[in-house]
């Protein structure tokens, strides 16, 4: 009987803290119950690229209350070379991803935050030197990948905000791509964009 009523006890404690914690958050954040859409830009640089690139593109967030968020993009990165014996290949992505986001309001005009989501890839190959002299063309492939990182929003207002995050992607030619079998397209994203919230 007693440990029930611990365990009750503990129930309405656990819920009184989880919803004051909640209401905090609510009350110390800006933008909240709103939706939300920008453009991005960044820099991606996968690990068996020989240099990094900048990709831009455009985004959208959903913000269904002070702590969680949705968001959604659209972006394109091209100029990626990777060394191939004495030849390279040029790759350009279009990654559609899909995320979900952790917000941590400190204040009305900072709120860190944790992402995690999905993405659906498509690289085009462009080969060139002694790659292309021996026939080989232009060729297109679908990955799909994976991605975790954290950032902060920065709210001017409840109607504009900045969000800057890091990302590191999971993402590998499918088997089948012979061209880059075993070729590592994991990376580093580095972000910056700009929302507008209604």
């Amino acid at each position: 009987m007693i440990q029930r009523l611990l365990t009750i006890l503990a129930l309405i404690l656990g819920t009184a803290v989880f919803t004051a914690s909640a209401q905090s958050a609510a009350d110390r954040a800006s933008i909240s119950n709103t939706f939300g859409f920008g453009p991005r830009l960044g820099y991606y640089n996968a690990q068996d690229a020989e240099q990094g690139n900048l990709y831009y593109g455009i985004q959208a967030r959903y913000r269904p209350g002070a702590s969680f968020g949705i968001e959604a993009a659209v972006e394109y990165s091209a100029g990626h070379e990777f060394g191939v014996g004495n030849s390279t290949v040029k790759t350009s992505f279009v990654p559609v991803t899909a995320s979900l986001l952790l917000f941590a309001p400190i204040s009305n005009h900072f709120a860190p935050y944790g992402v995690a989501g999905l993405g659906a890839y498509f690289t085009r190959y462009s080969p060139s030197g002694v790659l292309e002299d021996l026939g080989f063309e232009s060729n297109s492939d679908f990955n799909l990948g994976y991605h975790l990182g954290f950032g902060a929003e920065i709210p001017f207002s409840s109607n504009i905000a900045i969000s800057i995050d890091y990302r590191y992607i999971f993402l590998n030619p499918n088997d089948n791509e012979q061209l880059f079998e075993g070729a590592n397209f994991n990376g580093n994203i580095l972000s910056a964009s700009l929302m507008f919230y209604f």
